[in-house]
């Protein structure tokens, strides 16, 4: 168990600096489930238990929609000139009239704080990593000169980061193709990527793909 002092450190490195809960796993030395304890922890007891969340604010509850505003717009704003409890107190009392305690104020600001922090936790980053391709096969029809309705297949190589692309149209899909497409793409754009995501599978012509090919990294 942390000391108090841990503890208090924790918890104004995750509310008060916006650090994540890996940030602060690393600089602190502790491990991510303390961290994550500690850091979302808002009672103290002996059990050290979280306690059930308040449905209601008191007082607080006529002014939750403009905390949540001020809080909502800091995330576009540099750390130093967000709100602090102080701040968000002192305008609501200001500029609305507030007449409730500062203590009101802080319980709903950290409440607040840490939905925001979890809910921006519950998602990942879509990283585009510069030189990495995709390769997919996908099927088309066309008419011929004839005006004969036929099927054909076009490689499609893009780079997610560039947000480019390049195709080669083929009669079938399969495995000579790939890299016959790779090849001429390649040497259209003079280079090669440092990986390559194959996001389909390749059939050879009237034959279930092999065993292994589909979904592979390059």
């Amino acid at each position: 168990m942390l000391r108090m002092p841990q503890i208090v450190y924790i918890k104004d490195l995750y509310e008060n600096e916006d650090k994540s809960l890996r940030a602060i796993a690393r600089q602190t030395g502790h491990h991510f489930d303390t961290v994550k304890k500690y850091a979302h922890q808002t009672n103290f007891n002996e059990r050290g238990q979280l306690p059930e969340r308040p449905r209601t604010f008191g007082v607080i509850a006529d002014y939750i929609p403009i905390i949540d505003e001020w809080l909502q717009a800091d995330t576009l704003e540099p750390r130093k000139q967000r709100h602090t409890i102080t701040k968000v107190f002192n305008r609501l009392r200001d500029e609305h009239g507030y007449e409730g305690s500062y203590n009101s104020v802080k319980r709903y600001f950290h409440h607040k704080k840490v939905q925001m922090k979890k809910y921006r936790e519950s998602f990942l980053p879509l990283a585009k990593v510069a030189g990495y391709a995709q390769a997919d096969f996908g099927e088309f029809k066309y008419y011929d000169a004839l005006s004969q309705s036929q099927r054909a297949y076009a490689l499609v190589v893009s780079f997610p980061y560039s947000n480019a692309a390049w195709l080669q149209v083929f009669p079938s899909e399969n495995q000579e193709r790939l890299p016959e497409g790779l090849k001429r793409v390649f040497y259209h754009i003079t280079g090669v990527p440092t990986r390559i995501k194959m996001d389909n599978s390749y059939r050879q012509e009237g034959r279930q793909p092999q065993d292994g090919f589909a979904k592979q990294n390059y």
